[in-house]
């Protein structure tokens, strides 16, 4: 039978004429008891092999044998198992020898009620002392188990905070075996620096206060010192008293060292990125490596363009005393300059014996070889082999990177500097709206330009300031993007709305003289009045567009039937009036032509792309009425156009030139060259077009335009023709302002007119 916490197994043995009575008494005083009642010694033991009784309560006069010889037998197969002898004479002669044969209680034996629970009190008081022993011993297993097997230190210690024991892994850091540290205190082993640390931990255990952590300078038995890490542990009892003291600690020297160069690495990288020039930085980089990194031997060179060599910026002491005068790295010639080519970390074990080294009687064991970007390289050294470990090269490789990043501010402050020099004059006296620079922090640092002052900002209050200082937030973060972008070498332009005016904005990268770029520009332009403008002009051209439909519709239909009379009247009579009526009509619809014209390609011309000028000039000359005039094309240049509307000016210019290239007395009569115009001479008209610097030219050689009437040709209605419409230079003009190009009429070479279009695009290649 196995007894759960709650029960308590007894087994009793006595003479069977009582045994069964103490048995029924005692489950009576108290419910958790259970009686397995055994008649003598030998049923007794038997029941022991069997059975795992709590506790074991005997008469000491049995059928066979004493209960004295029962105690005996139970002490040699279960040592600490709670025996109760009863003895119904008193006998001091029996109590002495059941104490001596190690009875765990003795009571005198009379039967009663007040007897079993006296009886009954004395075995589970008997039964729960023996109990907690065996937890307690339990307890001690696993936590002995626990300290000679943790792979921790571990130090345990009594309630006076004095050394019980130690473990292996603690006599081997500290270098003290067990017996010379039992009871001593934390004393022994801790350095003065850390007692006022120590004594404040070692305080609260006392206290019963719980686990505890510190990080102590400890004394190895030699004197050396090492950082500990330590976790301590109080063990108390149910009513709070101290047990024991457990502490656990590990030996962080290495690791606390390395925290500390870090920590000092750190400190000096603020150093670094202080130092104004680049010669500063390598002294600040070797001095770093010598005593915050404890690598002395070290040095820093920087790559001379002029040269093209990498030459000596920083060297320690302790490098010079090695190495004597620091040499020049040719190009090809030592390990470093491989290094600083390839932009590789090189580690060398052993570098004496690698090939390409600069001195095959080198004095170093180990070395670093460290690249800073194009700036050169830092090596570091040792005169040992396998000098640097992981740690070494790790906190160098921070160091060089450091240095590397210093190097390059350097640069970009120098770029920076020469580009506000450079762009001052041009952002003070930008011509046309306001122009700002900024660097990689989206920060301000030149503004200026003729409309800087619609935006209500003086440039005190700009440069200097981010973008979230001056603008809304999402305007700010809309031109945060954007200015990113052009650090990055992207071009955007966008409208943005600011205090009620409309801007466009164009930004842009600025690069250095050696391409890189150095910072970004932002050029404003208010377009408030364009964008009215815009909108009156849109207003206007749909104005005109329900213009053009009346015309279209109301002008076409009654001159379709005038033209549908008119055949009627040619079957009917034959007139040369008739004919004059047929040239009115055609005039009429070449009339409405260019008034559609006019109303409906006033727009801005969207449809750019490149058109080679000789090739569309040929078709659009092929579109014209032409007769025996001639075409002499001597440009070849492409531009960009929309070439519907460059076709249109084309035509126009071509069909003015040979309407308008005869005189108004050419004959009538056909000469047998064909129809068309002629000049009065007899001769037809050469057309030419022809390169300008900036753009092109048409010009013939007809009677040209008089000076004093140039200014209103292109004047819609204006013609020197009295048949003509005045429209054709109209749509030229048109045509050109939407393009953004300029047309002015001058006299070509030939005395004849000459129109020329310029402010055009080319295309180049």
């Amino acid at each position: 039978m196995n007894a759960t916490p709650e029960t308590i197994h007894v087994l009793h043995t006595a003479d069977p004429a009582v045994a069964d009575r103490v048995a029924s008494g005692l489950e009576r005083a108290d419910d958790r008891f259970t009686v397995e009642v055994a008649t003598g010694v030998d049923d007794a033991v038997a029941s022991l092999h069997t059975d795992d009784p709590d506790c074991v309560v005997s008469m000491y006069a049995l059928p066979d044998r004493t209960g004295i010889e029962l105690l005996e037998s139970v002490r040699e197969s279960r040592p600490h198992l709670p025996v109760v002898l009863l003895a119904a004479d008193g006998s001091e002669a029996v109590a002495s020898n059941a104490i001596a044969a190690g009875v765990t209680d003795y009571l005198p034996w009379k039967d009663g009620a007040e007897a079993y629970a006296t009886l009954a009190d004395r075995i589970a008081t008997a039964v729960e002392t023996h109990r907690s022993r065996i937890e307690l011993e339990a307890y001690r297993e696993r936590l002995s188990t626990f300290v000679e097997q943790s792979p921790l230190c571990v130090i345990e210690y009594d309630n006076d905070l004095r050394i019980v024991r130690v473990n292996d892994a603690a006599e081997e850091i500290l270098g003290y075996p067990e017996s010379e540290l039992r009871g001593e205190t934390w004393e022994r082993i801790v350095s003065d620096a850390s007692y006022e640390g120590v004594e404040a931990v070692a305080s609260a255990p006392q206290e019963a206060e719980g686990g505890y952590h510190s990080i102590d300078e400890n004394v190895r038995k030699n004197g050396e010192r090492l950082v500990c890490e330590w976790y301590t542990t109080v063990i108390t009892d149910d009513d709070g008293g101290v047990r024991a003291v457990f502490s656990q600690f590990q030996d962080i020297t290495d690791r606390s060292e390395r925290e500390r160069r870090i920590e000092a690495l750190h400190e000096a990288t603020r150093k670094l990125m202080s130092a104004a020039t680049q010669e500063a930085v390598a002294e600040h980089a070797v001095e770093t490596a010598r005593d915050v990194l404890g690598l002395p031997i070290n040095s820093v060179y920087l790559y001379d363009a002029e040269r093209d060599a990498l030459v000596p910026a920083a060297v320690t002491e302790e490098a010079l005393d090695v190495v004597g005068e620091p040499p020049v790295y040719e190009p090809g010639e030592s390990l470093s300059w491989e290094a600083f080519r390839a932009g590789e970390v090189r580690v060398f074990e052993d570098v004496s014996t690698e090939p390409g080294r600069y001195n095959d009687d080198t004095s170093f064991g180990s070395e670093i070889i460290l690249p800073l970007g194009d700036h050169g390289v830092m090596y570091v050294a040792a005169t040992e082999p396998a000098a640097f470990d992981e740690a070494d090269v790790t906190l160098a490789r921070t160091l060089a990177a450091n240095t590397e990043e210093a190097l390059s501010r350097i640069d970009r402050e120098r770029a920076l500097r020469e580009s506000r020099r450079r762009y001052r004059t041009f952002v003070d006296n930008f011509p046309d709206g306001a122009v700002f620079l900024f660097d990689d922090d989206l920060r301000y640092i030149l503004a200026g330009g003729a409309e800087l002052s619609d935006v209500g900002l003086s440039p005190d209050e700009i440069e200097g300031a981010t973008v979230d200082d001056l603008f809304p937030a999402a305007l700010a973060d809309e031109l945060a993007e954007y200015y990113r972008e052009a650090l990055s070498g992207r071009t955007h332009t966008v409208e943005q709305e600011f205090r009620g005016e409309h801007y466009r904005i164009q930004t842009l990268p600025v690069h250095g003289d050696d391409g890189e770029i150095t910072a970004g520009m932002a050029v404003s332009q208010n377009v408030t009045e364009q964008k009215r403008r815009e909108q009156e002009l849109a207003a206007q051209n749909e104005r005109l567009e329900e213009f053009a439909s009346v015309v279209s519709h109301d002008f076409r239909n009654p001159l379709n039937v005038a033209d549908g009379r008119l055949d009627l009247a040619r079957t009917e009579c034959d007139s040369a009036h008739l004919d004059e009526v047929a040239r009115a009509h055609e005039r009429m619809s070449v009339l409405i032509d260019d008034l559609l014209t006019l109303a409906r390609e006033g727009e801005e011309a969207t449809e750019l792309e490149p058109v080679a000028l000789d090739d569309l000039g040929r078709n659009c000359w092929r579109n014209v009425e032409t007769g025996t005039a001639t075409l002499d094309i001597r440009v070849d240049r492409t531009i960009r156009a929309d070439r519907g509307r460059l076709q249109q000016l084309l035509e126009n210019l071509m069909r003015n030139s040979v309407e308008h290239g005869a005189t108004s007395g050419r004959p009538e009569a056909d000469d047998g060259a064909g129809p068309g115009p002629s000049r009065a001479d007899g001769a037809a008209v050469a057309v030419t077009v022809g390169p300008l610097p900036d753009g092109f030219y048409v010009a013939d050689d007809g009677p040209g335009i008089p000076p004093d009437r140039r200014d209103d040709v292109f004047d819609t209605g204006y013609s020197t023709d009295a048949d003509g419409n005045g429209f054709g230079l109209s749509i030229v003009a048109q045509v050109a302002d939407a393009h953004g190009w300029t047309v002015d009429l001058t006299e070509s070479d030939a005395g004849g007119a000459c129109i020329e279009v310029t402010g055009v695009e080319f295309v180049e290649g």
